[in-house]
C-alpha cells in the first residue's frame, strides 16, 4: 500500500500570524493542497501571555484567520478550507497539528537577518520537532514556476524520506529532479606527488558518486517519469544547497534527529538553508511515510 493511500485523509496545515508575509505561506499551502487533493487547515495561535487575552482581541485574531482562509479559497476555489484560532504557543500548536497532517507550512518572513528571531521562536522549533514534513516559505524567495525540485542527498538513513518526497513531488509537478550531494575532502599528505593526489581525488569523487547512485537507484524505478540530474559538489552542504536552490521550485532536505547532514545539526545546515534559500524549503523528518506517494525505503 502506498503512503498516499494510508494517509489520504490528512490535511495540509498552514500556520499564520498577523504579519503581511503570511499570505505567501497561505498561497503556497493552497497550491500544495490542491496538487495533492487534500483539504487545507488554516491555524492561528495567539501566543501565551501572563495577562489573559480579551474577547475583543480574540475576535480580531479570529477575523484575521478568516481573512487568510478566504485568501486560500480564492487561490484554490475547489479546496475544502477550515480555519482554527487557538490561545496557544504557535510552535506548540503546529507541532501538535503535525501529528495528523500531511504537511505543515510556515511563513519564513524576511529571512537572513532579523528573520533569525522569527525562526528561533516558531519555524525553527516546528522544523525540529514536527512529525510530518515542514515547508518554510521565505517572503523574498524568487520561486521559479518551471524550475526543478532540488534534494540534498547523503548516505544516511535520514536522507531516504527526503529523497522519496522529492521524487514524488517532481513527478506531481512534471519537472526534473536535481539530486545534490555535497562532500568535503581534506587534502592528503602534502608530500604526495601530483599524480598521487589526482588518483586520491578521483577515488574520493567516485566513492561519493556511488553513494548518490545507490541512494537514487530504487526511486528511479518507482518514478520512471522523473528526469534526474546528479550533482556532486566539493564544499559545505548549506552553501551548496542554497546555490542549488536558485531557479528551483522547491528545495528538499532531510532531518536526522535534531539535524540534517552528517556532523551538522539543524541549526547549521537546515537553518542556514531556510534563511538563505531562493525558493520554499521542505524539511522531511526521519522515517516519514507521509505525502510521498511511495513508501519511504
Amino acid at each position: 500500500m502506498s503512503t498516499q493511500d494510508t494517509h489520504a485523509d490528512l490535511p495540509v496545515v498552514v500556520g499564520v500570524d498577523s504579519g503581511q508575509s503570511a499570505g505567501r505561506a497561505v498561497e503556497e499551502a493552497a497550491a500544495l493542497a490542491r496538487r495533492w487533493g487534500r483539504s487545507l487547515r488554516v491555524m492561528h495561535a495567539t501566543g501565551l501571555t501572563i495577562v489573559p487575552w480579551t474577547d475583543e482581541h480574540l475576535v480580531r485574531v479570529a477575523a484575521h484567520t478568516e481573512q487568510c482562509r478566504e485568501r486560500a479559497r480564492k487561490a484554490a476555489p475547489e479546496l475544502a478550507v477550515t480555519a482554527v484560532t487557538e490561545v496557544d504557543d504557535p510552535a506548540a500548536m503546529l507541532v501538535a497539528a503535525s501529528r495528523d497532517a500531511a504537511m505543515v507550512v510556515v511563513d519564513g518572513g524576511r529571512l537572513g537577518q532579523a528573520g533569525a528571531a522569527l525562526l528561533g521562536s516558531t519555524a525553527d522549533k516546528v522544523m525540529a520537532h514536527a512529525e510530518c514534513p515542514v515547508m518554510v516559505v521565505p517572503l523574498a524567495a524568487d520561486r521559479s514556476a518551471t524550475g526543478p525540485v532540488v534534494v540534498g542527498v547523503d548516505a544516511h538513513e535520514h536522507s531516504a524520506p527526503a529523497v522519496a518526497f522529492a521524487f514524488a513531488e517532481a513527478s506531481r509537478l512534471g519537472v526534473p529532479l536535481v539530486a545534490v550531494h555535497s562532500w568535503w575532502w581534506d587534502e592528503p599528505n602534502v608530500v604526495l606527488v601530483a599524480h598521487d593526489l589526482d588518483e586520491e581525488h578521483a577515488r574520493v569523487v567516485e566513492e561519493h558518486r556511488l553513494v548518490v547512485s545507490e541512494m537514487l537507484a530504487g526511486y528511479r524505478d518507482d518514478f520512471p517519469d522523473v528526469r534526474v540530474t546528479e550533482t556532486l559538489e566539493h564544499g559545505h552542504a548549506g552553501t551548496t544547497l542554497v546555490q542549488a536552490s536558485r531557479g528551483a521550485q522547491l528545495l528538499v532536505v532531510g532531518r536526522r534527529g535534531l539535524g540534517g547532514f552528517p556532523g551538522l545539526l539543524l541549526g547549521s545546515v537546515s537553518r542556514h538553508v531556510v534563511h538563505h534559500a531562493h525558493c520554499p524549503v521542505v524539511v522531511v523528518p526521519p522515517g516519514d511515510r507521509r505525502a510521498t506517494g511511495k513508501a519511504a525505503r
